[in-house]
Protein backbone atom coordinates (compact mmCIF):
# COMPACT_ATOMS: atom_id res chain seq x y z
CA UNK A 1 0.00 0.00 0.00
CA UNK A 2 1.30 3.70 -1.25
CA UNK A 3 1.69 5.89 1.67
CA UNK A 4 -1.14 8.80 1.67
CA UNK A 5 0.04 11.90 -0.14
CA UNK A 6 1.22 14.44 2.06
CA UNK A 7 -0.21 18.52 1.80
CA UNK A 8 2.94 19.90 1.44
CA UNK A 9 1.28 23.72 1.90
CA UNK A 10 -0.72 21.90 4.97
CA UNK A 11 2.37 20.98 6.02
CA UNK A 12 4.61 23.76 6.08
CA UNK A 13 1.91 25.86 7.23
CA UNK A 14 2.21 23.53 10.33
CA UNK A 15 5.64 23.52 10.83
CA UNK A 16 4.99 27.48 10.67
CA UNK A 17 2.74 27.59 13.59
CA UNK A 18 4.73 25.37 15.57
CA UNK A 19 7.99 27.84 14.63
CA UNK A 20 5.67 30.57 15.94
CA UNK A 21 5.01 29.04 19.49
CA UNK A 22 8.80 28.00 19.42
CA UNK A 23 10.40 31.74 18.75
CA UNK A 24 7.34 33.06 20.74
CA UNK A 25 7.80 30.72 24.11
CA UNK A 26 11.87 30.82 23.57
CA UNK A 27 13.26 33.53 21.16
CA UNK A 28 15.07 32.83 18.48
CA UNK A 29 17.96 31.05 20.70
CA UNK A 30 15.41 28.28 20.89
CA UNK A 31 14.28 28.28 17.31
CA UNK A 32 16.58 26.01 15.87
CA UNK A 33 15.61 23.21 13.15
CA UNK A 34 16.04 20.31 15.63
CA UNK A 35 13.78 22.33 18.59
CA UNK A 36 11.29 22.70 15.11
CA UNK A 37 11.64 19.09 14.76
CA UNK A 38 10.91 17.72 18.23
CA UNK A 39 8.00 20.61 18.94
CA UNK A 40 6.55 19.37 15.83
CA UNK A 41 6.88 16.02 16.40
CA UNK A 42 8.84 15.20 13.18
CA UNK A 43 12.26 14.03 12.13
CA UNK A 44 15.03 17.15 10.89
CA UNK A 45 15.06 15.89 7.99
CA UNK A 46 11.03 16.73 7.65
CA UNK A 47 12.00 20.42 8.99
CA UNK A 48 14.73 20.44 6.23
CA UNK A 49 12.68 19.58 3.40
CA UNK A 50 10.67 22.56 3.66
CA UNK A 51 13.27 24.97 5.40
CA UNK A 52 17.03 24.42 4.47
CA UNK A 53 18.29 26.73 6.46
CA UNK A 54 17.35 28.81 10.11
CA UNK A 55 17.14 31.82 8.37
CA UNK A 56 15.14 30.91 5.71
CA UNK A 57 12.86 29.42 8.70
CA UNK A 58 12.57 32.71 10.10
CA UNK A 59 11.77 34.44 6.75
CA UNK A 60 9.23 32.16 6.35
CA UNK A 61 7.62 32.47 9.88
CA UNK A 62 8.01 36.76 9.77
CA UNK A 63 6.18 36.19 6.39
CA UNK A 64 3.47 34.66 7.70
CA UNK A 65 3.11 37.37 10.89
CA UNK A 66 3.47 39.64 8.36
CA UNK A 67 0.39 38.08 6.38
CA UNK A 68 -1.60 37.63 9.08
CA UNK A 69 -0.78 41.25 10.31
CA UNK A 70 -2.01 42.57 7.10
CA UNK A 71 -4.99 40.65 7.18
CA UNK A 72 -5.83 41.74 10.31
CA UNK A 73 -5.80 45.66 9.64
CA UNK A 74 -7.60 44.77 5.74
CA UNK A 75 -10.39 43.39 8.12
CA UNK A 76 -10.27 46.08 10.99
CA UNK A 77 -10.29 49.11 7.89
CA UNK A 78 -13.15 47.49 6.08
CA UNK A 79 -16.06 50.72 5.89
CA UNK A 80 -13.35 52.87 7.14
CA UNK A 81 -13.28 55.82 5.10
CA UNK A 82 -11.74 58.43 7.54
CA UNK A 83 -7.93 58.95 6.82
CA UNK A 84 -7.64 59.87 10.92
CA UNK A 85 -9.23 56.33 11.89
CA UNK A 86 -7.45 54.49 9.02
CA UNK A 87 -4.22 55.56 11.05
CA UNK A 88 -5.11 55.12 14.19
CA UNK A 89 -6.51 51.36 12.72
CA UNK A 90 -3.39 50.55 11.29
CA UNK A 91 -0.82 51.86 14.92
CA UNK A 92 -2.80 49.87 16.91
CA UNK A 93 -2.14 46.76 15.20
CA UNK A 94 1.49 47.26 16.11
CA UNK A 95 0.16 47.44 19.87
CA UNK A 96 0.90 44.30 21.90
CA UNK A 97 -2.77 45.23 23.35
CA UNK A 98 -3.74 41.19 23.03
CA UNK A 99 -2.52 37.36 22.76
CA UNK A 100 -1.97 37.62 19.09
CA UNK A 101 -0.66 40.83 18.99
CA UNK A 102 2.11 39.86 21.27
CA UNK A 103 3.24 37.04 20.10
CA UNK A 104 3.61 38.56 16.71
CA UNK A 105 5.66 41.48 18.00
CA UNK A 106 7.09 39.07 19.88
CA UNK A 107 8.26 37.39 17.00
CA UNK A 108 8.94 39.60 14.60
CA UNK A 109 11.60 41.63 17.61
CA UNK A 110 13.20 38.39 17.09
CA UNK A 111 13.43 38.61 13.85
CA UNK A 112 14.78 42.28 13.16
CA UNK A 113 17.37 41.33 15.76
CA UNK A 114 18.35 38.22 13.88
CA UNK A 115 18.29 40.96 11.01
CA UNK A 116 20.79 43.28 12.73
CA UNK A 117 23.52 40.84 11.85
CA UNK A 118 21.79 39.46 8.29
CA UNK A 119 21.69 41.68 5.45
CA UNK A 120 19.23 39.32 3.19
CA UNK A 121 16.91 39.42 6.43
CA UNK A 122 17.48 43.17 6.64
CA UNK A 123 16.56 44.06 3.26
CA UNK A 124 13.42 42.57 3.90
CA UNK A 125 12.42 44.36 7.30
CA UNK A 126 13.81 47.64 5.73
CA UNK A 127 11.39 46.60 3.23
CA UNK A 128 8.32 46.74 5.33
CA UNK A 129 9.69 49.96 7.14
CA UNK A 130 9.29 51.80 4.10
CA UNK A 131 6.00 50.49 3.33
CA UNK A 132 4.43 51.06 6.72
CA UNK A 133 6.14 54.25 6.52
CA UNK A 134 4.68 55.37 3.41
CA UNK A 135 1.02 54.19 4.48
CA UNK A 136 0.65 56.20 7.06
CA UNK A 137 2.52 59.04 5.41
CA UNK A 138 -0.24 58.74 2.68
CA UNK A 139 -3.14 58.40 5.32
CA UNK A 140 -2.05 61.93 7.01
CA UNK A 141 -1.47 63.47 3.78
CA UNK A 142 -5.07 62.50 2.53
CA UNK A 143 -6.52 64.25 5.75
CA UNK A 144 -4.62 67.21 4.86
CA UNK A 145 -1.92 66.96 7.94
CA UNK A 146 1.30 69.19 7.04
CA UNK A 147 4.69 67.02 7.19
CA UNK A 148 2.82 63.65 6.53
CA UNK A 149 5.85 62.01 6.49
CA UNK A 150 7.96 63.77 9.44
CA UNK A 151 3.89 62.66 11.39
CA UNK A 152 4.65 59.38 10.09
CA UNK A 153 8.01 58.43 11.57
CA UNK A 154 6.74 60.02 15.12
CA UNK A 155 3.79 58.00 15.13
CA UNK A 156 5.37 54.96 14.53
CA UNK A 157 8.35 56.08 16.79
CA UNK A 158 5.64 56.56 19.80
CA UNK A 159 3.93 53.13 18.65
CA UNK A 160 7.81 51.72 19.06
CA UNK A 161 8.14 53.37 22.34
CA UNK A 162 4.59 52.35 24.04
CA UNK A 163 5.45 48.60 22.70
CA UNK A 164 8.37 48.27 24.76
CA UNK A 165 6.77 49.43 27.81
CA UNK A 166 4.10 47.48 27.08
CA UNK A 167 6.14 44.36 27.01
CA UNK A 168 8.47 44.89 29.77
CA UNK A 169 5.86 46.18 31.90
CA UNK A 170 6.93 49.39 32.62
CA UNK A 171 5.36 50.43 36.16
CA UNK A 172 1.84 49.50 35.33
CA UNK A 173 1.26 50.68 32.14
CA UNK A 174 -1.01 48.41 30.11
CA UNK A 175 -2.93 48.80 26.86
CA UNK A 176 -5.54 51.10 27.96
CA UNK A 177 -2.84 53.41 28.53
CA UNK A 178 -1.25 53.05 25.57
CA UNK A 179 -3.99 53.34 23.43
CA UNK A 180 -4.66 56.74 25.05
CA UNK A 181 -1.47 58.12 24.27
CA UNK A 182 -2.00 56.99 20.67
CA UNK A 183 -5.11 58.84 20.88
CA UNK A 184 -3.69 62.09 22.56
CA UNK A 185 -0.97 62.10 20.00
CA UNK A 186 -3.00 62.00 17.21
CA UNK A 187 -5.25 64.70 18.56
CA UNK A 188 -2.65 66.62 18.87
CA UNK A 189 -1.17 66.16 14.86
CA UNK A 190 -4.88 66.59 14.22
CA UNK A 191 -5.30 69.90 16.19
CA UNK A 192 -8.47 68.35 18.19
CA UNK A 193 -9.01 69.87 21.67
CA UNK A 194 -7.98 67.28 24.28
Amino acid sequence: MAPAPVDHDARRAQLTAVLLDVVDERGLEGASIRALAAAAGVSIGAVQHYFATKDELLRHAYRQIEAELEGRIERRLEGVSDPRAAIRVVLEEFLPLDPPRVKAIRVATAFGVRALHSPQLAEELRADVVELRGIVAGAFAAAGVAHAEREAVAAIALVDGLTEQLLFGAGGFGPDDAVAVLDAHLARVFGEAG
